[in-house]
């Protein structure tokens, strides 16, 4: 006993090695800058910042023994969560006359947070910025912090689902910085806002919610700790040093937490807009006996965002959103720091003649938000929300987590911008009731900030919503004249104020063609773009945003996104070379612009008809032809098998001579037969949005990945089939075998093996269907017909296996047909049980039918 529990403890310590091996740590570049911008990182005199890079040592829960150095920004791949940890050093001054806060600017996904050994904050989950106080009572001259952090997504509760469609990829862990930030024990905690204007924008009225924190308050003490502060606020134009508007506030302060609710007035404001980006510097002070003791600065931007009856007016002007979706994966990043490169983006953007960027499926890096207001483009920044159905936005639990996920992300993304537009999601479906009322409580609970709303939608939305002012429709690649159609729709029930396109995608998987004949290529996608733009204008809706403007990487393999081996979707106008020199960038920046027109050639049409689906179904059927016209054997076999079915199989269960040989050649064509039309089946749905969102719900990645490379690699896509269905064949007969041990008949394997293979005869009669099936699909009219086709032909098939095992076995018709339609209904059923209760599955698949009948062609 003692020796098995010997080899049991080194086979469980080999184990525990295995897995560590296989968890891959990386470190990210950093900015070698430190705190580079003091506004940012909100760090002066009054207050120190200082970031926990290097240092940190990252282990698994399974052996906390085996840590691994690495500095932050750093991601993991190879396991659900690991733990981060750190050793930091503090004054006794600083513990003791101090406020420490420790702040993240973005993990992924959820996180449980500790000092010493005490859980102090548990992040629930998204890559928002966010800051957690420290409390003193734990804290030590010598402090050990530990960040577990989980990547986990589920299909019911995590923003966003483990059913991703079009999501740039995020590795797990500790992406961006984080830091601890020293403040005085009174100090400011928040800095919210609202104002108004004058009718001619000559005044503007500020109401201010200060937050302030007393961390030296003891709600013990019978002592009276009320004190008098002055809270003052300047407002400083950007690039100036003198103060525009100025106010001194007395303020008491009587409690721990405390808010000062001011009123400032500010003369000729210096308005913001995309053509003149200004903004201030809110400067807030605490005074206590003459001195500062603590100091807060933020930017800040007026403007205003109003609908009238017919526009949409910026400060008074009418204004269209003329904008690019971004998305970007700041844990692929490899050569450069994720500032440099969003800083280098989003002035490409702005360059390119944007006014608007729209952070699609994803959290913004806060810092994006701040260069978004300095350049001059709209943010539009939503929840990682897509394609979410309606069985689980009915559930109270669910809205209140996205109310409060909604909450926690708008109030710390405010701190570093206001020039934002705030998103509860992409992908509803529109025109639903639970979709509606789900969206007005969301939407609802943020409106108090004073920001407007959106909500994207895949098709065109009519009914009005509570507390969502702008309506998105999402758009893949359909011809325009529908698109107009359905948008002119929108008008006329929410007004052009209120529509705008949110997302228009036109995929450009082969490139430059010379021409925009060819469909699918860089070329058509400028033109597509082009009329996009003209269509919008000269509908006069609110705007328009093209999904996109740079290349990203998937989260996973994509069908519509195309296969890659880098994980690159192909939907950008660049690619991931940046060739301004291109014809679809040069179209868009003249279109944006309002440049001299750049003409697209025309070119010539390149139709998607591959010559190997004709060589290898002329292939099959002339080496069938072959066989049928110089064996007799053969013939007079297939033409018994196929006509008198019955006979056929009564000569194989009987022992009648039958040639192995014919049958593993009938096999061989059988296989190459089925194996080339899946491959043209997946060929022609390569594009197909419905099918990747099917693949999506069951949520296997993996999956995905595999169909996505069969899909765009016809030769790979049919050597795989074809060694696939000849396993199939093979794999069928065991399992008839198997089951024929619950009846006393024997019957040999190979007499089995021949049924099944001479059952799927009629394989060969798809060979000349095939040799047109893809022009046949490709016209568009035939479609549904095929497929009512094809599945009365496999339940032909079907229908002879069974005859044949009946016929084989010498039992009962009724009872094989019972019990293998009772095997067929259990083991789908079962799996479709499985992946409902693990996945939600049904409840996506549902809501992909409903959206793809949403869409617009």
């Amino acid at each position: 006993m003692a020796k098995h529990l010997k080899y049991l403890i080194v086979l469980s310590a080999l184990l525990q090695n295995l897995l560590l091996a296989q968890i891959k740590v990386t470190s990210l570049p950093q900015n070698t800058n430190g705190i580079f911008d003091p506004v940012f990182f909100d760090r002066n005199e009054y207050r120190n910042v200082e970031l926990l890079n290097s240092g940190w040592q990252v282990f698994s829960e399974n052996d906390v023994e085996k840590k691994i150095t690495v500095s932050i920004p750093a991601i993991f791949e190879g396991e659900e969560s690991l733990a981060f940890e750190k050793k930091i050093k503090f004054t006794g001054q600083q513990i003791q006359n101090s406020q420490l806060v420790l702040g993240f600017l973005g993990l992924n996904y959820s996180a449980e947070i500790s000092i010493n050994g005490y859980n102090i904050y548990k992040h629930s989950g998204g890559s928002y910025p966010f800051e957690v106080p420290l409390p003193k009572d734990i804290l030590k001259e010598n402090s050990t912090l530990t960040v577990k952090v989980s990547s986990k997504l589920n299909s019911e509760n995590s923003i966003p689902s483990t059913q991703r469609f079009l999501f740039s990829s995020l590795s797990g862990g500790i992406f961006r910085n984080v830091y601890i930030k020293t403040v005085p024990p009174l100090h400011i905690t928040s800095n919210s806002y609202t104002y108004s204007f004058d009718q001619v924008f000559t005044k503007a009225s500020i109401n201010f919610k200060i937050g302030i924190e007393n961390s030296a308050f003891q709600k013990s003490s019978q002592i009276s700790q009320s004190k008098e502060i002055i809270v003052r606020i300047n407002l400083i134009p950007n690039g100036l040093e003198t103060v525009q508007a100025k106010g001194d506030f007395v303020q008491t302060i009587s409690a721990e937490d405390n808010e000062a609710n001011l009123r400032l007035e500010l003369i000729n404001p210096q308005l913001w807009s995309p053509q003149a980006p200004k903004f201030y510097l809110c400067e807030v002070s605490l005074i206590s006996n003459g001195e500062v003791i603590d100091k807060s600065v933020k930017q800040i931007s007026f403007y205003q965002i109003k609908k009238d009856e017919n526009n949409f007016l910026l400060n008074g002007i009418p204004f269209i959103l003329q904008g690019t979706t971004y998305l970007l994966d700041e844990s692929s990043l490899r050569r450069t720091n994720a500032y440099d490169k969003i800083k280098d983006d989003l002035t490409l953007i702005k360059n390119t003649g944007f006014n608007s960027v729209r952070f699609s499926k994803s959290y913004p890096n806060p810092y994006a938000v701040k260069l978004c207001q300095e350049l001059g483009l709209f943010a539009l920044i939503e929840l990682p929300f897509n394609s979410v159905p309606e069985d689980l936005l009915v559930q109270n639990d669910f809205q209140l987590h996205t109310v409060q996920l909604l909450k926690s992300a708008v109030s710390n993304y405010s701190d570093y911008g206001n020039t934002i537009i705030i998103g509860a999601g992409s992908s509803f479906l529109p025109n639903s009731e639970i979709t509606q009322n789900f969206l007005s409580r969301v939407s609802g609970s943020i409106k108090e900030k004073g920001f407007f709303t959106y909500v994207s939608f895949v098709g065109i939305q009519t009914t009005p919503i509570k507390e969502i002012d702008f309506y998105g429709i999402e758009l893949y690649s359909p011809l325009i004249a529908n698109v107009k159609e359905e948008l002119q729709k929108g008008i006329d029930a929410l007004g052009k104020n209120s529509i705008f396109v949110s997302e228009v995608t036109y995929p450009n998987y082969k490139g430059s063609q010379s021409g925009y004949l060819t469909k699918y290529s860089s070329d058509a996608q400028a033109k597509y773009f082009s009329e996009l733009i003209d269509l919008t204008r000269g509908l006069k809706i609110s705007g328009f945003f093209i999904n996109t403007l740079l290349d990203y990487k998937g989260e996973f393999a994509s069908l519509y996104g195309s296969y890659s081996e880098n994980g690159f979707y192909k939907f950008g106008i660049l690619d991931y070379a940046h060739n301004l020199n291109s014809i679809g960038y040069k179209v868009i920046a003249a279109k944006l612009s309002n440049d001299a027109k750049v003409t697209i050639p025309i070119g010539t049409r390149k139709d998607d008809n591959p010559i190997i689906f004709i060589f290898l179904a002329l292939f099959l059927f002339i080496v069938m032809a072959v066989l049928i016209n110089t064996k007799k054997k053969f013939r007079e076999d297939c033409t018994r098998a196929l006509l008198r079915p019955y006979n056929f199989f009564a000569d194989v269960r009987d022992h009648r001579i039958m040639s192995g040989i014919h049958t593993a050649v009938l096999l061989l064509i059988q296989a190459g037969s089925a194996s080339l039309l899946i491959t043209i089946l997946l060929f022609y749905y390569r594009t197909n949005i419905l099918l990747e969102k099917f693949v999506i719900a069951i949520g296997h990645h993996s999956l995905l990945k595999l169909i996505s490379y069969l899909a765009w690699n016809l030769q790979s896509c049919f050597v795989f089939l074809f060694a696939l269905f000849i396993l199939k064949f093979v794999l069928i007969a065991a399992v008839i075998k198997f089951a024929s041990f619950f009846i006393k008949t024997r019957v040999e394997f190979t007499s089995i093996l021949y049924t099944v293979v001479w059952s799927f005869l009629p394989l060969i009669l798809l060979l000349p269907v095939e040799l047109i099936l893809f022009k046949l699909l490709t016209n568009g009219t035939y479609e549904t017909v095929i497929f009512i086709f094809l599945i009365l032909y496999f339940l032909w098939i079907l229908q002879r296996i069974l005859k044949g095992i009946y016929v084989v076995f010498d039992v009962r018709p009724l009872m094989v047909y019972l019990y293998s339609f009772a095997a067929i209904v259990l083991v789908v059923g079962g799996i479709l049980l499985k992946y409902q209760l693990t996945s939600s599955t049904y409840y996506y698949i549902v809501n992909s039918i409903k959206q793809y009948n949403s869409m617009i062609f």
